[in-house]
């Protein structure tokens, strides 16, 4: 009898696996359907800047990070935090983004004297409180809105079928034709896992991202429905984006 159902036992956990693999390569098929784009590799450096120090900071930055060569496929970004969540303790934020092996050759660059130099007044006129890494796993393609962005955290339990969900979604909502995406956290992100993000071409997009007609607001509803019971809401943040590197 014990053996009988130490078989059954393992017979459900192979079956199980195997439908969790299943689930798995069916979500890898339709994030290729889903766009052809490379993944985008990134890293957060939160920074307290106090009132009136904004100015010098951008300077601090834009004084070493205009004085070097970017590697193909890497760059950074100077942001203000608009809206965040109560967890997180920055006012700004250097966001380094890119391919693995753009964002590899970024991280040789940041060495040597210039760079120490660049640190050491960067740290006398802001405090840096945190780091946090990521990448994303489907990116929906559209118009890249300058405005500002937004990004929704969640933790999920479930990420083939967060995943699949996130896919099914986005085959009937466009965001008004600007980009958006499902990423993940790899590290500094608590007890957050994953997070959508989406960018807004002004005020008026940001004020009235969501839904437009009855088919996305079905879209929408279908896709709350199957991610409640996996998943749980950590808020949302929004931000505006202040300098680029490279310049164009």
């Amino acid at each position: 009898m014990k053996r009988l159902l130490f078989i059954l036992a393992t017979n459900h956990k192979t079956i199980k696996m195997k439908k969790l693999l299943l689930v798995s390569l069916a979500l890898v098929a339709s994030l290729n359907l889903a766009q052809a784009q490379d993944q985008v590799y990134w890293s957060e450096v939160s920074m307290v800047v106090e009132p009136g120090n904004q100015g010098l900071v951008a300077q601090a930055v834009n004084d070493f990070y205009s004085s070097i060569d970017f590697p193909e496929n890497s760059s950074v970004t100077l942001n203000a935090w608009q809206a965040k969540t109560e967890w997180r303790e920055g006012t700004h934020f250097l966001n380094f983004a890119g391919s693995v092996e753009g964002m590899s050759k970024l991280r040789d660059l940041r060495s040597g004297e210039a760079y120490d130099n660049y640190v050491r007044n960067l740290s006398s006129i802001a405090k840096i409180v945190s780091i946090r890494n990521g990448s994303t796993l489907i990116r929906v393609p559209g118009d890249t809105g300058s405005f500002s962005t937004q990004e929704w955290s969640f933790s999920v339990e479930d990420q083939a079928e967060f995943g699949a969900a996130f896919v099914k979604l986005s085959k009937k909502y466009d965001n008004d034709g600007m980009y958006y995406s499902l990423g993940q956290y790899s590290s500094g992100s608590g007890l957050s896992s994953h997070y959508i993000y989406s960018t807004h071409k002004d005020y008026a997009s940001e004020m009235t991202s969501g839904p437009s007609n009855e088919k996305e607001l079905a879209a929408f509803t279908e896709f709350f429905d199957t991610i409640n019971p996996i998943s749980t809401f950590r808020g949302s943040e929004t931000s505006t984006q202040l300098a680029s590197w490279p310049q164009n």
